[in-house]
């Protein structure tokens, strides 16, 4: 048989696998065969326990992806909306833009009154 090495096939058999015998081994004595010991799951010995997970704690206002989410319109559209003066009022908080639950309500009746003047 060739070495895999030079004919670059693997070989049909392997070494280990020619020294065996086909079909179950075989058990000389089976009070031999120790179980093997597993180690107990480690408990919260520390005594805390996990907080408590409920809803969340409602927001009182919209980023602006929440609010384009909430309003099914996409970000470049609101950006347009706010480019043209028709855009929620927003409150800055830190670095953080936010549309305030009422100043949204507001932003609706405003487009509802524009839409029925229009019509």
């Amino acid at each position: 048989m060739a070495r895999a090495e030079v004919t670059g096939r693997k070989p049909a058999v392997t070494a280990a696998q020619s020294r065996r015998r086909p079909g179950k081994p075989l058990l000389i004595d089976p009070d031999a065969v120790e179980a093997t010991h597993h180690r107990e799951p480690s408990s919260n010995v520390s005594g805390k326990r996990p907080p408590i997970r409920g809803p969340p704690i409602p927001a009182h206002a919209f980023t602006i992806l929440e609010f384009c989410a909430a309003h099914r319109i996409s970000r470049a559209r609101y950006y347009e909306l706010k480019q043209q003066g028709l855009a929620p009022v927003e409150m800055i908080v830190g670095r953080r833009r936010l549309i305030s639950f009422e100043a949204a309500a507001q932003w609706r009746r405003e487009r509802e009154q524009a839409a029925t003047e229009v019509a």
